[in-house]
């Protein structure tokens, strides 16, 4: 019994150290009474020395349960699709007689009255078929009465007939290189043109700018 109670005053004394005490001394004096103590026994007691364990660390502090919750990022931004581009310019592109080019929305060309002289008829080149003696003389339609009997060098030279343009789908390289030099064209015309033409080229030139956004 005397055991079981001092067993039980170690473990209050050990209680009562301090957490940096790692030392117990345990006290037997002469009448056979047990303590224990953080210091030396005195002399006339029975000393024996214990080492105390390293005390426990410390358990987390809990977590509060109303802590709030982390923030809602929420949906991710949808990605913002490209911009659609200008579709390229498609029109037209016709071809008169004499080789100049134009631009037509429709595909339908227009026609002109052409002297056949013009057209290589009967075989023979310009200066040979207007010029000199026997020549048809002006060829231009309206400038002067073809005669009832032309030249007997050319006896078809002076006669007319209608040549009608001929069309086709520009392609999108062809229409854009096409739409650049008519800009140029109507920028240099601008720069001498008189107050009476220059409204009118300038819906010219914005009218092109337009077709160029799709090059």
């Amino acid at each position: 019994m005397r055991t079981a109670h001092a067993l039980a005053f170690a473990i209050l004394a050990v209680a009562a150290f301090p957490a940096a005490a790692a030392t117990a001394y345990k006290c037997v004096d002469a009448h056979g009474a047990v303590t224990f103590q953080d210091t030396p026994c005195p002399a006339a007691a029975k000393q024996s020395r214990m080492t105390l364990p390293d005390p426990a660390p410390a358990p987390p502090a809990p977590i509060a349960d109303d802590a709030p919750p982390p923030p809602n990022p929420g949906p991710e931004p949808l990605p913002i699709p490209p911009l659609p581009r200008d579709p390229p310019p498609q029109f037209y592109l016709c071809t008169r007689y004499d080789g100049m080019m134009y631009l037509s929305d429709t595909g339908e060309g227009g026609s002109a009255l052409v002297p056949l002289g013009v057209m290589g008829v009967p075989g023979r080149g310009l200066a040979d078929a207007y010029g000199g003696r026997n020549g048809i003389g002006v060829s231009a339609p309206g400038l002067r009465q073809i005669p009832h009997v032309p030249a007997a060098s050319v006896p078809f030279g002076g006669m007319s007939t209608w040549v009608d343009d001929e069309c086709h789908l520009a392609a999108p390289q062809e229409a854009c290189a096409y739409l650049r030099q008519a800009l140029d064209d109507v920028d240099y015309k601008l720069r001498k043109a008189f107050s009476d033409t220059t409204p009118e080229l300038k819906r010219q030139r914005a009218d092109i700018e337009q077709r160029l956004k799709g090059c």
